[in-house]
């Protein structure tokens, strides 16, 4: 008997774990299928210390490979164990949007990103808050923001307004004033197509900023937005992000992500361009 989990999958890779009763597992083939159709194939070679810590095995039961599906299909994937019948068949495991492998931020790129960083915040070029905003930010390509601060004159917590604090950040990030565009997104698909329409504005920043209303759920797969060796998938850690009106995360959108939005839910997407007159 075979469990497991497909925790992501995006247009180029799909993670997740897989744990046998047997107990060999380690090194097996698995095989991604999208429809009848074969779309990729890897090792269970990865360890998950949180699986290990549960007791499912010795940990060695990750997964983490390439698959080939158009940017623009969508539909279920699911997997099999090569030379058995075993099959995972996960509900809700569909392509989720992606950055593609080509559009992400070069390695060397983000050494370099980071040591003008240091060197900017040693020569007191800019702030604290800037930096630790933008050192998280190219890291992960993820970064949380709580809205809810205390002020010394009042004991009752002072919420800032996201948008102004999403205006903040983006202006860090570009170096100039920003102009924000804000969208609604009332169901998950809604990020894709606006992923995509800020990837095609040619001055605008490569982030999106979110809050909700509602507790919506914003599950990126950190690291993704920075290029792998060619031919690997992106190697990431996938978060959880909870999404409120007292916090705002932003996301750089050459990482792999996924919105859930609950029935009746609504979350704010806001994104920015340089202002210039």
């Amino acid at each position: 008997m075979i469990r497991g989990s497909i925790e992501f999958v995006t247009s180029d890779s799909i993670q997740g774990w897989i744990f046998s009763e047997d107990g060999r597992i380690r090194e097996r083939t698995i095989l991604a299928f999208r429809d009848d159709v074969c779309i990729g194939a890897g090792k269970v070679n990865m360890f998950r210390a949180d699986l290990a810590d549960a007791g499912i095995g010795d940990g060695h039961l990750g997964f983490s490979f390439p698959i080939s599906v158009a940017a623009d299909e969508t539909g279920a994937v699911f997997l099999k164990l090569e030379g058995s019948d075993a099959v995972i068949l996960q509900s809700g495991a569909t392509i989720a949007t992606g950055a593609k492998a080509e559009t992400r931020l070069d390695r060397a790129e983000m050494r370099t990103r980071l040591a003008a960083l240091k060197w900017a915040l040693k020569h007191g070029r800019i702030p604290q808050s800037d930096f630790d905003f933008l050192r998280i930010l190219w890291s992960f390509g993820a970064y949380e923001r709580g809205l809810s601060r205390r002020v010394p004159t009042s004991e009752t917590p002072v919420l800032d307004k996201p948008v102004t604090v999403a205006a903040q950040l983006f202006e860090s990030y570009l170096g100039l004033d920003a102009q924000l565009e804000q969208v609604e997104m009332m169901q998950g698909e809604a990020l894709q197509a606006e992923i995509r329409r800020v990837a095609s504005l040619p001055d605008a920043a490569p982030l999106l900023a979110f809050y909700s209303t509602d507790r919506a759920r914003l599950r990126v797969m950190e690291g993704t937005h920075v290029s792998s060796a060619a031919g690997d998938a992106p190697q990431g850690t996938l978060s959880d992000y909870t999404l409120t009106a007292e916090n705002l995360v932003v996301i750089d959108i050459r990482a792999s992500a996924e919105l859930v939005v609950p029935p009746g839910g609504r979350v704010i997407a806001l994104s920015a361009s340089p202002a210039i007159a």
